[in-house]
C-alpha cells in the first residue's frame, strides 16, 4: 500500500506540516504501507500558463518537478493533503500544484482514497476541507476523511495530547478504508458523475483533438469505451 502525502505549506516545520508528519508516523507503524511524504516548498514550480498541452500530450510542457510529483501521486493507493488556511482557501503554492496537476479532467485520483489536512487560526479551515474534498471527487478520488486544527499563529498543535490521539484515531480509520477497499460514498459518486458525464465529458467529445490525451486516460480506466457510441 502506497500512500502519498503532500504538504501544501510554504513553512516545512509549520503546524500543518507537524500534523502530517504525525500523520505519516502512525501510518508506518502499519503493515505494508509506503509513505512519500513531499514537502511542496523544496519544488520551484512554474504557474500554469494555460497551454491546455497537457489534454493533448498527457503532459506539461513546462521543465520542473510538477510531473515527477504527479507520477508518485499516480502510483499510489491514497493521497493525503494539507494545507494552512489563507484567505479561507489553501496555500498559494498548494493551488499552484493543483493547477500544474492536471487531475481533474483526466480523472486521475479515479479509485484513490483521498484525505485533507489544514490548519487554521481565525476561520475557514471547514471552506479549505470542502475545496479540497470537491476537487477531490471531481478528479475521481474517494474522499476517505479529513482532520482541520484551529490554533494561534505558529502555534504548536501538539500543546493538547488529544490533537495526537485524534490524528492517531483519523488515521488508523483512513488505513481501514484502504485496505478494505470500500466503495465510494453517495455524496462523491453524485458530484463525480455529475462533473464528469454533464460538464467534461460534452466538451471534450466536440473537440477530441483538443483533449487527445484526456480520450485516452478515459479509455485506458473505463470512462468511455467506444468514441463513436459517445458521440
Amino acid at each position: 500500500m502506497k500512500i502519498a502525502i503532500i504538504n501544501g505549506s510554504p513553512r516545512k516545520n509549520g503546524a500543518t506540516s507537524k500534523i502530517l508528519k504525525a500523520f505519516k508516523l502512525r501510518l508506518d507503524e502499519k503493515n505494508s504501507v509506503e509513505t512519500n511524504y513531499i514537502d511542496l516548498a523544496d519544488y520551484s514550480l512554474k504557474n500554469c500558463s494555460g497551454c491546455e498541452n497537457c489534454y493533448k500530450t498527457g503532459t506539461c510542457h513546462l521543465k520542473d518537478q510538477a510531473e515527477e510529483i504527479n507520477q508518485i501521486v499516480s502510483q499510489s493507493d491514497g493521497v493525503i493533503i494539507g494545507t494552512p488556511t489563507y484567505v479561507s482557501n489553501v496555500s498559494g503554492i498548494l493551488k499552484n500544484y493543483i493547477d500544474r496537476a492536471h487531475i481533474v479532467v483526466e480523472q486521475s485520483l479515479k479509485g484513490k482514497y483521498m484525505f485533507a489536512v489544514t490548519s487554521y487560526e481565525i476561520a475557514g479551515g471547514s471552506s479549505v476541507i470542502k475545496m479540497l474534498n470537491n476537487m477531490f471527487c471531481f478528479a475521481g478520488g474517494i474522499s476517505s476523511g479529513n482532520y482541520s486544527l484551529k490554533l494561534a499563529h505558529n502555534g504548536n498543535p501538539f500543546e493538547k495530547t488529544k490533537v495526537l490521539k485524534q490524528i492517531h484515531r483519523k488515521a488508523d480509520k483512513y488505513y481501514g478504508k484502504i485496505l478494505k477497499s470500500g466503495h465510494k460514498g453517495l455524496f462523491s459518486r453524485i458530484i463525480n458523475f455529475i462533473a464528469l458525464h454533464m460538464v467534461m465529458k460534452p466538451s471534450v467529445l466536440r473537440s477530441p483533438e483538443r483533449y487527445q490525451a484526456v480520450l485516452n486516460r478515459w479509455r485506458a480506466i473505463g470512462v468511455i469505451n467506444n468514441l463513436r457510441n459517445e458521440k
